[in-house]
């Protein structure tokens, strides 16, 4: 069976859920990463990264695990005439990819997507709702509810990543499954650490991995910041704001190779999940979880769907002071069973069988 794999970041970025269950899944099927085409107009803060892609456009590159990594030619702009211009170039890179034994397997609801997939062929069609993809673009929320719709209705299959996110696809589609997030357990789980040279000489850490968004809640980590200032916050990601607030003890150390994350979480005395508690926050299953577990770490958080089923093993907070409570609860756990409880989840939780999973459904399509 042959996979045609929109993905919704680049190969190379901050290594997430797509990149390991394509890695995974590369070993059963004919398995290709198209990089994504965008559901918005670039901003002069994505200079960069398309610099960076206009590099690769005309390679169509293998990576060390067997799948195929295409980098498709378009233009980033989108409006009407430039789309249909998309919808041609796409259409003749990849036709020659797809026949009728194909997946084609989309995961991000791009406006491309409808006219697009009628002039490709293939056998199924698969959409995986990882995010809540209205709510973090508002300012294309109507193209994006309309193009999901599309996507629901004719998907042979929608995977969804979370619970909310399940019931919101059912509305639409009834063949739809949850599988969840996790975490590679074995390359978390090291049994030697080395200390990051950028951690060096700081007191007690307070820490968190991923990327620094605008669903991170700054009011609660300033005041966490200004009213315990014997702690050193560090944020560990790619920084996609603008304006970040400035204490001697809040510290942004940008994005890492993803092969040194776990050196830096194992530093941190204490984890975080600092989300803004919201209708958003409640659609996300946040694979941060399962990395933070993966070493047993105690993890403060404020309340979030998904969370809830480990209420027992992680510190969830009602507001910015019963947060700082939290905070400090968590700093002075000492139970080696709720350490050994998290990893198991972590474990169960493993990349390898949620790929498993995976493999399973689509064998049966």
């Amino acid at each position: 069976m042959k996979i045609l794999y929109f993905a919704p970041i680049d190969w190379g970025s901050i290594r997430q859920r797509p990149q390991h269950l394509a890695q995974r899944l590369a070993k059963y099927f004919d398995f290709t990463y198209v990089q994504p085409l965008g559901l918005r107009n670039p901003k002069p803060s994505d200079f960069n990264r398309a610099i960076k892609r206009f590099f690769v456009f005309f390679k169509t590159q293998n990576s060390n695990d067997g799948l195929i990594i295409k980098n498709p030619i378009f233009l980033p702009i989108i409006n009407p005439s430039i789309n249909r211009i998309n919808q041609h170039l796409l259409k003749k890179q990849l036709q020659p990819l797809t026949n009728n034994d194909t997946v084609v397997w989309v995961t991000s609801p791009s406006k491309l997507m409808p006219h697009l997939l009628e002039q490709l062929k293939f056998k199924i069609l698969v959409y995986e709702m990882m995010d809540d993809y209205a709510e973090i673009h508002a300012p294309i929320k109507k193209d994006i509810i309309e193009t999901e719709k599309w996507l629901g209705r004719n998907a042979s299959l929608i995977i969804t990543t979370s619970t909310a996110l399940f019931e919101k696809a059912k509305m639409f589609n009834k063949r739809t499954v949850l599988i969840g997030n996790g975490v590679d357990f074995d390359f978390f789980n090291k049994s030697r650490f080395t200390r990051p040279t950028d951690l060096q000489g700081m007191r007690r850490i307070a820490g968190y991995i991923g990327s620094i968004d605008k669903w991170v809640d700054f009011k609660t980590v300033t005041f966490l910041a200004d009213c315990r200032k014997d702690i050193d916050f560090v944020f560990v990601g790619p920084i996609k704001i603008r304006h970040l607030p400035m204490r001697d003890n809040l510290k942004f150390l940008g994005q890492k190779n993803y092969t040194i994350l776990p050196h830096y979480c194992n530093q941190f005395d204490v984890c975080l999940i600092p989300f803004t508690p919201n209708k958003f926050a409640d659609t996300i299953n946040p694979t941060k979880l399962y990395e933070y577990f993966a070493l047993g770490k105690p993890v403060v958080t404020y309340r979030m769907k998904e969370l809830m089923p480990y209420s027992q093993l992680i510190f969830t907070a009602t507001d910015q002071l019963d947060f700082l409570n939290r905070l400090e609860q968590a700093f002075s756990e000492r139970s080696f069973d709720i350490k050994l409880k998290r990893k198991e989840v972590a474990k169960i939780n493993d990349w390898s069988s949620k790929a498993e999973s995976l493999r399973a459904v689509l064998s049966q399509l």
